[in-house]
Order: C-alpha cells, then sequence, then structure tokens
C-alpha cells in the first residue's frame, strides 16, 4: 500500500473514532449551568456508612425528577449499636464551638476524614454524575449558654463545595466542574436519635472536558496529512 493510501486510510479510522464524541458534543452545550432544589432523609448515627438520599424535587429539568445521595466516610468511628457514645465522639472530635456567632460548626471533608465525602445524582432518563464533596453543618447556641442541649439539635444549618468528576453517563458523560450548596437539617427526636430530614438548594457550573481530548485527535489526524 502506498503512503498516501496509508494516510487515507489512517484519516477515515480517526473520523470514525472521534466522530461519535463530536456528535456527543453537538448534543450538549460545552458549558452547562445547573441549579436546582432537593431533599431527602440520613443518619450519622445509627447508619454506617453514613448516607443521605433523597429526590431532586425542582429546578433545571435535566436532573428534575432524579435522585441524589452523599456519602460520608466513617473509618474509626464507634459502632452504632451504641448510638451516645457515637454521637459523642462526632460531636467532640468535629465540632468547635464560635462565642462570637453562638453556634457549633462541624467540617467533613479530606483534612478531618481519611476520604473525603463522596455523592451522586442519577436520572433516569438524562444519566448519572457524581463527584466529591465538602461538608460545613452548623448547630445554634439558641440560649447562648455554651452548651449544646437537646432541643438545639433539632435544627441544624449546612453548607459546602463539590466537585464534579469526569465519570457521568449520558448526557452528562461529557462534563466535569464545581459547584455549591446549602440547607437545612431537621430531626424530630435528637434524644433517640431519629433520621435526619434535609432540604436545600445546589448550583453547579459544568463544562465540556472533553474538548482538550478531541482536539489532540485532530491535531494528530492533521499532522499525518501534512
Amino acid at each position: 500500500m502506498m503512503k498516501g493510501q496509508t494516510i487515507s486510510f489512517l484519516f477515515l479510522v480517526m473520523i470514525v473514532v472521534v466522530l461519535p464524541i463530536n456528535l456527543c458534543a453537538q448534543s450538549m452545550p460545552d458549558e452547562l449551568f445547573l441549579e436546582f432544589d432537593f431533599e431527602g432523609m440520613g443518619n450519622m448515627i445509627l447508619a454506617s456508612p453514613p448516607v443521605y438520599s433523597g429526590d431532586i424535587t425542582a429546578g433545571d429539568p435535566l436532573v428534575t425528577g432524579g435522585t441524589w445521595w452523599v456519602r460520608i466516610d466513617d473509618t474509626d468511628w464507634p459502632p452504632v449499636t451504641d448510638p451516645e457514645t457515637r454521637w459523642n465522639y462526632i460531636f467532640t472530635n468535629y465540632f468547635t464551638y464560635n462565642p462570637m456567632t453562638g453556634s457549633w460548626t462541624a467540617h467533613f471533608d479530606a483534612t478531618t476524614l481519611p476520604e473525603k465525602p463522596t455523592w451522586e445524582i442519577q436520572h433516569p432518563v438524562n444519566g448519572t454524575m457524581g463527584g466529591t464533596l465538602v461538608i460545613s453543618f452548623t448547630y445554634g447556641d439558641w440560649d447562648v449558654d455554651g452548651v449544646l442541649d437537646l432541643e438545639e439539635r433539632m435544627f441544624g444549618t449546612y453548607e459546602g463545595t463539590l466537585m464534579v468528576m469526569k465519570y457521568g453517563t449520558g448526557n452528562f458523560a461529557i462534563y466535569c466542574g464545581d459547584g455549591a450548596y446549602n440547607g437545612s437539617c431537621q430531626n424530630g427526636d435528637p434524644a433517640n436519635f431519629m433520621d435526619d430530614f434535609v432540604e436545600g438548594h445546589c448550583v453547579m457550573d459544568l463544562v465540556n472536558c472533553q474538548i482538550g481530548n478531541e482536539n489532540a485527535s485532530w491535531g494528530f489526524v492533521k499532522s499525518l496529512l501534512e
């Protein structure tokens, strides 16, 4: 086979390989902003590992109607069979008191845990996406006495940032990026370590993380034709 024919053959092969990627990219924008509301349930004391999960209730149609979960690494925490000891361990090792704001805040991230918490969104039509996140959880000191009373454990707030990793499926397969979220947490019976009800709001800024790979592929094809 002549050199020109060889190059033409390689060119056709590369088109076959790259074309599906281009078609996928054309179906979704290179930049995607998502905003949505969510709610769900979870238990940090009686579940190991702690998992919070629920539904995406409103917002962008790409994710509304889907489900979500967040998982926290509880390696070395006391067992769930002794909930009082487990709660005391979490409170002692993760919560710090700020007298200026009159509140206790716990941080769950790569500096306080063996691994960052993880998350995933699953939509029945549009696909899945996931990644890692950091969580800051706060209880208020309503009577400003420096003691976390039982009734003060009935309501909390949380916020954090998240990373969207490039291993999604469906419409989300090409994306990576970051985001932020915040919300509230209610517990009707903290004395018996009842499940928490959580609700919140999230925004994500996503970009097409395959663009660099496509450019490199086309650059290689062009170099063969020169």
